[in-house]
C-alpha cells in the first residue's frame, strides 16, 4: 500500500515537473503526461547521444516513386476493417503517439509521410535501411520486421530488395494468420510471416542483416529480439528511451549507431 502510493506521489510529482519544462505543450495535448514523458525522455536519449544524432529526413525514400506500393497496399487491405485491431490498420498514420512525436518536431513532410500506406515510424525505417544498403553495410542477410502484422512494411522494402531477404514475426494475436494471408496474396507475396517459434525450427542459421521493432513494447519480445542477433536493430525511439532495463539489455551486445526523434537503429559491438 505504501509502496503505492509513494509510486502515485512520484508521478504526480513528474507530472508538475513536465507542465513547468512546457506549460504550452502541456495544454496543447490535453495534459497527456504519459505523451509528455515519452517526449522528455526522448529529449534526454538524444542528448546523452548526441553525436550519434541526425535529424529526420527522407531524403533518400524521396529519390524513388512508391506511388504503385501505396495503391496496391490500400487496395489488398479493404477486409482489414473487420479485425481485432481494426482501429490501427483503418488509420495507421495517425495511431498512438508515432505522428504526435514527429509534429512535435516540426518535421515539415508530415503530409508526406502520410502518403504512405505505413506507420509514419516505419517511413523513416525505409530512408534508414535505404541508407544502410547505399553503404553497402547489409550484404544478404535476412530483413526482419517483428512485430510485422500484414506485412506491409516488406512491400516497400522490396522496390530496392530481394523478397528472399524477408520474414515477418508476428503472432497472430491482433490479426489472424489467415487475415495476413489475404494481403500477402493481394500484393504479391513479397514477404513470409510466422512465428519466432517457426523462425527458431527453420531459419535459426540464417544471418539477420536488420531486424525491425515499432509499435510495441519492447519488453514482450526483447529477449526475442536479442535471441536473434540481428546485426542492426531499428527501434521506435520512445519505446527504449522510458526503459532503463530496455537500454541496460541492448547496451550489452550494442552501441547506437543513429537516433532521432521516431527512430533509433543500434548496432552490434
Amino acid at each position: 500500500m505504501k509502496i503505492n502510493l509513494l509510486n502515485k506521489i512520484k508521478w504526480y510529482l513528474k507530472n508538475i515537473f513536465l507542465f513547468v519544462l512546457n506549460p504550452y505543450l502541456s495544454i496543447k495535448n490535453k495534459f497527456d503526461f504519459d505523451f509528455l514523458n515519452a517526449l522528455h525522455a526522448n529529449k534526454k536519449l538524444i542528448k546523452e547521444n548526441s553525436f550519434k544524432y541526425q535529424s529526420l529526413s527522407v531524403e533518400l525514400v524521396k529519390k524513388l516513386s512508391f506511388d504503385n506500393e501505396n495503391k496496391i497496399s490500400y487496395s489488398s487491405s479493404t477486409h482489414l476493417n473487420k479485425v481485432k485491431n481494426a482501429e490501427y490498420f483503418k488509420d495507421m498514420q495517425s495511431y498512438g503517439y508515432g505522428e504526435r512525436i514527429i509534429n512535435a518536431t516540426k518535421f515539415k513532410e508530415l503530409e508526406y509521410l502520410k502518403s504512405f500506406h505505413l506507420y509514419p515510424a516505419n517511413v523513416f525505417v525505409l530512408n534508414e535501411i535505404l541508407d544502410l544498403v547505399e553503404k553497402k553495410f547489409i550484404d544478404g542477410g535476412l530483413i526482419i520486421d517483428y512485430p510485422s502484422g500484414i506485412g506491409n512494411l516488406f512491400l516497400y522494402l522490396s522496390k530496392f530488395l530481394n523478397n528472399n531477404l524477408f520474414y515477418g514475426v508476428d503472432n497472430f494475436e491482433q490479426i489472424s494468420y489467415e487475415d495476413i494471408l489475404h494481403y500477402q496474396n493481394g500484393i504479391g507475396n513479397v514477404a513470409q510471416v510466422n512465428t519466432v517459434d517457426y523462425f527458431y525450427e527453420n531459419k535459426k542459421n540464417e544471418i539477420v542483416d536488420v531486424l525491425v521493432s515499432i509499435e510495441l513494447n519492447l519488453n514482450l519480445i526483447i529477449d526475442d529480439i536479442l535471441k536473434l542477433n540481428p546485426n542492426y536493430i531499428i527501434f521506435e525511439t520512445f519505446y527504449v528511451s522510458r526503459f532503463n532495463y530496455i537500454k541496460e539489455k541492448l547496451a550489452a551486445k550494442y552501441t547506437i549507431y543513429k537516433i532521432n526523434e521516431a527512430i533509433v537503429t543500434y548496432k552490434k559491438n
